[in-house]
């Protein structure tokens, strides 16, 4: 098995990562039993605790199960639920329905990355406002993109994989959005307004930001959606 030194923060995170990899890769079986804390924090030069993070992640989204007094083991349909997207589950859901359910969360959301997130990280989500699609990874959008960073800066790994989860659902709106030059500055100048509250850590700022974003959205939505009837 091949496991890379981890030095970054976040790294419960990129610990859940790489053995999702190793699943992936068949280099880790269903039904197998896992190395213990002690070797995966050799592995992958981390802490104990750093380990029993991830550990409780995986546990938490149903990919491992454990033992008491005889050790942790990967899910024995864990193929099954990697390869079935969320998605499926959510097919009949509206976008509205979606959105209703991602403003309660990113409302909450920049009060957490207030709390949690250092200087640097606030600034890599404002160089997000400034890339282009040759900067970012391919999978991204650039609304996408900016999402997924403030995401990152929560420190919550629900908080990325419902990100990545909604906009894999609105893939073909987002799509259209992109072409459309009005909405693509409109949205940079909601985006920078949402960073600017976070960088000066108001909360009360940084949600009626993200509520002003959240209902600009919708109005873009709906518009579009009039325009396609007509």
């Amino acid at each position: 098995m091949k496991f890379t030194p981890l030095r970054n923060e976040r790294l419960s995170d990129k610990v859940v990562a790489q053995i999702l990899q190793l699943i992936h890769d068949g280099e880790l079986k269903p039904g197998e039993k896992l190395p213990s804390e002690i070797i995966f924090s050799e592995k992958f030069s981390v802490s104990r605790g750093v380990i029993r993070e991830a550990m409780i992640q995986l546990q938490v989204l149903g990919y491992i199960r454990r033992k008491t007094k005889d050790g942790t083991y990967i899910q024995e349909d864990i193929l099954e639920k990697l390869s079935k997207p969320v998605t499926d589950a959510l097919k009949d859901a509206t976008f509205l329905d979606l959105l209703d359910f991602r403003d309660s969360l990113e409302s909450k959301m920049v009060e957490i990355i207030i709390d949690r997130a250092s200087d640097e990280e606030i600034q890599e989500i404002r160089l997000s406002l400034h890339a282009d699609s040759s900067t970012i990874p391919g999978q991204f959008s650039l609304d996408h993109y900016f999402h997924y960073k403030l995401a990152q800066a929560s420190r919550n790994i629900f908080y990325m994989n419902f990100i990545d989860t909604y906009y894999d659902l609105i893939e073909e709106l987002a799509a259209k959005n992109r072409k459309q030059e009005g909405s693509i500055r409109q949205i940079a100048e909601e985006h920078e307004q949402i960073v600017q509250a976070i960088a000066n850590r108001d909360k009360k700022a940084a949600n009626d930001a993200m509520n002003h974003h959240m209902e600009m959205v919708r109005y873009r939505h709906t518009y579009d959606q009039k325009v396609d009837k007509q």
